[in-house]
């Protein structure tokens, strides 16, 4: 799996932005019996398929590794929203510091419900003039998640949170990052033949003293999900936790099995957003309307601070990268055209001063530009010594001359 993993990142570059989490050591009767990968509309059943899935690439939050998101919890003026279901935080969650953030339990029953439990006015006030943090199982739900929340707060003028973040890898990278458990207790539910992770250095004795659940028959203490019980009650289903000794009894009468949110008699927000239309706004304050200063300069004018800047490029400039080492200036003019390439700058490490396979190419037209991209996004690509190369428009950040004052080097630069 690792080398299949590293022959994606070789095979396209947009590989080496997937967060690939590999566990060691796993016994063999929890293993996959196989790796399947297959299309699917929605790895998490928000109901955020299609035109209604947010933009990640627009409003995605901020992702802080483990020991940042760990320090994010000792702020006061920051919530913690748990976006797994209600019944895999009964077994584990983050509880912050005292003087910490605050903790939010949505009360989830499945996914579907978060959009609507967003969208209420009681969450919206909870979350306004808050830093946010989010978090899930391995990272995964808090993309859409911090996604739907940023877009939402965009077209609303009276939900405005200072900030949304999830962390990087969930809590299945947080708890490899602190083995002693850090603010995390209890178990982190997984929905695989593992059932669930706890910390490697923390004794199961203390991981059972951390939580709190109970048989839903008995109502002795118990911290696992087995069997596959479910809550009887109309349109709710979840699992429920049943002891040892009670399993017969939950067998024979299922209708006496209820869970803790059906037992509170808790209903979660009925009102369903117009998503479709939300997106379009939302996309439409960020797109339509250049931001042209810092975000809180910006926002003082009236501007939406994540409008984005209209994306300008050069006429005469392409951004080469995966140039191997063996590169020259003599080989990239005889590639790409000896008439069209003018210039050259090998872009190197600021520390090292080391090539690290990008370079910039100063053309001779705009027509020049064209036609070496249209070679680029040919079916055999550009290649330099058998290696293909990516190439693509450079974007104008501002208006310096990289090339004033140059002095044309023929080979990359080493470094030190």
């Amino acid at each position: 799996i690792r080398s299949f993993c590293y022959a994606l990142r070789e095979w396209d570059d947009v590989f080496n932005e997937t967060d690939f989490k590999i566990t060691d050591g796993v016994k063999r009767d929890k293993l996959f019996k196989a790796l399947s990968i297959r299309k699917t509309n929605e790895l998490v059943a928000y109901g955020l398929a299609g035109d209604k899935a947010p933009s990640l690439k627009k409003f995605a939050g901020e992702h802080l590794e483990a020991d940042d998101y760990h320090k994010a919890m000792q702020d006061p003026e920051t919530v913690i929203i748990d976006v797994r279901n209600a019944y895999e935080s009964a077994i584990g969650n983050f509880q912050p510091p005292e003087n910490g953030a605050t903790l939010i339990d949505p009360k989830m029953r499945n996914s579907i419900e978060f959009p609507k439990w967003l969208n209420s006015e009681e969450t919206q006030k909870q979350l306004t003039g808050k830093k946010v943090l989010m978090y899930c199982t391995g990272g995964i739900r808090c993309e859409r998640a911090t996604a739907l929340l940023n877009q939402m707060a965009t077209v609303k003028e009276e939900f405005k949170p200072k900030g949304v973040f999830h962390c990087r890898g969930g809590i299945e990278r947080y708890v490899k990052t602190f083995p002693s458990g850090g603010y995390w207790k209890g178990k982190n539910y997984l929905f695989d033949k593992r059932m669930e992770q706890t910390p490697d250095i923390k004794a199961d004795s203390a991981v059972e003293k951390d939580i709190g659940a109970r048989c839903c028959l008995c109502k002795v203490k118990h911290t696992v999900y087995r069997g596959q019980f479910k809550c009887s009650r109309s349109l709710c289903g979840v699992p429920v936790i049943v002891c040892n000794a009670c399993t017969t009894a939950a067998t024979e009468k299922p209708e006496k099995l209820v869970c803790q949110l059906c037992k509170e008699g808790y209903r979660a927000p009925s009102q369903v957003p117009d998503l479709v239309a939300m997106k379009r706004k939302a996309e439409a304050i960020v797109q339509d309307e250049p931001l042209l200063l810092d975000p809180t300069t910006a926002a003082s004018l009236g501007q939406h601070p994540l409008a984005k800047k209209r994306k300008v490029y050069y006429k005469d400039r392409l951004f080469l990268r995966r140039v191997p080492l063996t590169a020259s200036f003599t080989k990239i003019k005889d590639l790409l055209g000896d008439d069209k390439v003018k210039e050259l700058i090998w872009l190197v490490d600021k520390e090292s001063g080391g090539f690290y396979g990008s370079c910039v190419v100063l053309t001779s037209s705009s027509s020049d530009v064209k036609q070496i991209l249209d070679r680029n996004s040919s079916k055999g690509g550009i290649k330099i010594d058998k290696k293909r190369i990516k190439v693509a428009e450079m974007f104008r950040k501002d208006d310096q001359d990289l090339f004033s004052d140059l002095v044309q080097k023929e080979y990359p630069p080493v470094g030190n």
